[in-house]
């Protein structure tokens, strides 16, 4: 997808971080937004007026990705006030630091219930209607956690990597109508996901990475509207998740034993 201009995009988690850096890199190709996240209102509001600064459209809803209504009411209200959706977005995503043995099942069904029923509920409801219209662009935000598992991260690696799996098939799938599909593999994004990540069994400051290690919303927004306008596959993003990846491909045996440094290093943060 080349051309951007007069696009409907759905984006959701665009109240912060990499959801509102690339609602308004889309608005600022031409685009009209729809924009959603669960709670933060005021951040989603603030992201909509933001664009219509730019003269672009801009519908916000409050959703739940994890609910399958909330997001049918999403998407059935996307396609009543626009007529179509040109580019999905499913950006919203939560955290949690703890150990698999420390974990409730109503920690996996929050994680997983976010991370990657979230984006499932979006393609149910949308997907048959790019088919239909034979174009459009889906963004998948995993994580570079979703291409290298790193200890404390159970839940959050399984459902970034459940999304990579599932985007890699569904681009097979939907190319020969035309849709293009992107998955996007960050590390470490100046966002508050740092903030909001729920820790078990660890200090809170396990969760904050250096700040030197830590890429732009702004900078990655460009790297995805790039993306998109190439129908790159995957997207690592940020130069941590590039070496790990790239560890982790070339020499197993070293990746583990970086994953175990660093889980080492997390454990004297334990509580």
């Amino acid at each position: 997808m080349k051309d951007l201009k007069n696009k409907i995009a759905l984006v959701t988690g665009a109240a912060t971080g990499i959801g509102e850096a690339t609602s308004l890199a889309f608005a600022r190709e031409g685009c009209d937004l729809v924009l959603a996240t669960r709670a933060n209102a005021k951040g989603l509001n603030a992201t909509a007026d933001k664009i219509r600064a730019m003269g672009r459209k801009a519908l916000t809803v409050m959703t739940d990705v994890s609910k399958r209504d909330d997001v049918e009411k999403l998407c059935q209200t996307a396609l009543k006030e626009f007529g179509r959706v040109d580019i999905l977005m499913n950006n919203a995503g939560v955290g949690l630091g703890c150990e698999l043995k420390d974990m409730s099942l109503e920690d996996w069904d929050w994680v997983m219930g976010v991370n990657f029923w979230g984006s499932v509920h979006t393609l149910y409801y949308l997907l048959p209607h790019m088919v239909e219209r034979g174009s459009g662009h889906i963004v998948n935000v995993s994580s570079g956690a979703g291409l290298t598992g790193l200890p404390a991260s159970g839940a959050y690696t399984a459902s970034k990597f459940g999304l990579v799996g599932l985007t890699e098939v569904l681009r097979t799938e939907v190319e020969r109508f035309g849709i293009g599909v992107t998955v996007v593999c960050p590390a470490v994004i100046r966002t508050n996901i740092f903030d909001s990540t729920r820790v078990k069994g660890f200090k809170k400051e396990v969760t904050k990475p250096p700040v030197f290690m830590k890429m732009t919303p702004e900078k990655a927004s460009l790297l995805i509207i790039r993306g998109v306008k190439r129908n790159q596959a995957v997207l690592v993003i940020t130069a941590f998740a590039k070496i790990c990846y790239n560890i982790k491909r070339f020499s197993p045996a070293l990746f583990r034993q970086v994953a175990k440094g660093m889980f080492s290093q997390s454990l004297k943060h334990k509580e």
